[in-house]
């Protein structure tokens, strides 16, 4: 389909005199990507070359330009928040959009109206230009500079292998526009799409590639800076990045305070500012206190979790066996129990040393049905005793999804106690989305292309 279209020698060829309305525009686009009716096809591709509008309204927005375009009487175009819109609902699995015109970049500005691509999806989006950016036609061509350059890239002939897909396409797209005042934007995801190929080729087998950590371990740092999903420990700790200021927060109120219970939404990155912010930066503080910190995560059976902080972590075997019966057995004992361990292990140390229990997942200790009465009872009897007891050098951090803070309606005293030593880990911000990307690839050496960086935080 061309838009506009025009016959030329019984050949379809894009009209230079017949115009393209906002509305014909539309309705072409909903039959492309929306078709009515069973038959969906596999590919659809939207290619558009002309001007790019933008509207400052309060909020800024991008247009693509049509023929009934009137600036002056509030008509801008087509809206690309509504193309992007579109695109989300549409039910073709591989969705093709390449947008050549100043400020197209502004395709990739709304984060509200688009939460990602679907599984079982592919996509290609390329701009000409950033937002900002003006897009320019080539010197001695017929063609613009992008245009010019896909037309490039889409050329089967200069691909090995005879074959074009979406990744190639960047490739060479992201070269040829290296250096030039206009620098294309790509948004990817989901698998390849093959673009064009020479004649006669069928699509070869897609070779199998070792996955990315496999790939990474080979390398001198033998693991993968991102942990995806995991938590990041301790051990890595130098690469964990976008929580700065909070960590040196949580840092300055386990120092100042008996109690601090770090809250916020599952998944936000609790365990990873504990374990690998919290745990090395104060154990490594530089001052003349000793920090003693130990970490735990609650499991079902509480009582052997904190029992864990009490055994010596260089012991193995029997003895360790031991060292944990028996601290399981004072723990059994409720506060006072608790209070000697803790006593028994700052006896050993000499003055200015502090310790500081890390109990992470707090809320298994208070939802879990495998957990008892009983055992919930005694940890948090134990534990509110220990921080009242002022004379002992203990610090105790827990670790607490926010939506089971009413888990603790049943416990008044424990619960005054957490709402006045609480401390928020809200979502992250967009520059703090971006260090965690480029704060390890930076730190070990990697190079990485900004373009794909900017590309992973619009999704």
């Amino acid at each position: 389909m061309r838009l506009p279209e025009a016959i030329v020698h019984q050949k379809p060829a894009v009209s230079q005199r017949s115009p393209v309305t906002t509305a014909a525009l539309e309705a072409a686009l909903i039959k492309l990507f929306k078709p009515a009716g069973k038959t969906i096809p596999q590919t659809a591709i939207f290619y558009y070359s002309g001007h790019g509008l933008q509207r400052q309204a309060g909020i800024q927005e991008g247009y693509l330009a049509t023929s009934d375009a009137n600036p002056a009487a509030g008509h801008y175009g087509l809206s690309l928040h509504w193309l992007r819109r579109l695109l989300q609902e549409s039910p073709v699995r591989q969705r093709v959009i390449l947008l050549d015109c100043c400020n197209s970049g502004e395709f990739f500005n709304m984060l509200e109206a688009d939460p990602g691509a679907r599984a079982g999806t592919d996509r290609l989006f390329m701009a000409a230009a950033r937002e900002y950016e003006a897009a320019y036609e080539a010197l001695g061509s017929n063609h613009s500079v992008f245009t010019q350059a896909l037309l490039s890239g889409l050329n089967p002939y200069k691909v090995k292998g005879g074959i074009v897909n979406s990744h190639s396409l960047t490739d060479v797209v992201n070269r040829e526009l290296k250096g030039e005042l206009q620098q294309p934007l790509f948004e990817s995801s989901g698998s390849e799409i093959v673009l064009t190929r020479l004649a006669g080729l069928n699509t070869p087998a897609r070779e199998t590639r070792p996955p990315l950590l496999e790939r990474l371990q080979k390398l001198r740092y033998s693991f993968c800076p991102f942990p995806g999903t995991a938590p990041f420990e301790a051990a890595h700790s130098e690469l964990f990045f976008g929580r700065d200021d909070l960590q040196q927060t949580l840092i300055n109120r386990v120092q100042s305070s008996r109690l601090c219970v770090l809250t916020g939404a599952s998944g936000v990155g609790k365990t990873s500012l504990l374990q690998a912010g919290l745990v090395p930066k104060l154990s490594h503080h530089n001052s003349e206190t000793v920090w003693d910190v130990r970490y735990t995560a609650l499991k079902a059976s509480p009582l052997a979790s904190l029992a864990e902080l009490f055994v010596d972590s260089e012991v193995t075997g029997l003895l360790r066996a031991e060292q944990l019966r028996r601290a399981e057995s004072f723990l059994q004992q409720g506060a006072a129990g608790f209070s000697q361990l803790v006593q028994a292990v700052v006896g050993e140390r000499g003055p200015g040393y502090q310790l500081v229990l890390v109990l992470d997942q707090f809320e298994v200790l208070l939802t879990s049905d495998a957990c008892s009465d009983r055992d919930r009872r005694l940890v948090i009897e134990g534990l509110t005793a220990a921080i009242e007891q002022e004379h002992l050098p203990l610090h105790l951090v827990l670790g607490l999804q926010s939506h089971h803070l009413a888990s603790l309606d049943d416990m008044p005293t424990f619960q005054v106690l957490v709402e006045a030593h609480s401390l928020a880990v809200p979502a992250m911000t967009y520059n703090q989305l971006k260090a965690t990307i480029v704060g390890p690839l930076e730190k070990t050496g990697f190079r990485y292309d900004a373009n794909l960086v900017y590309t992973l935080l619009l999704d």
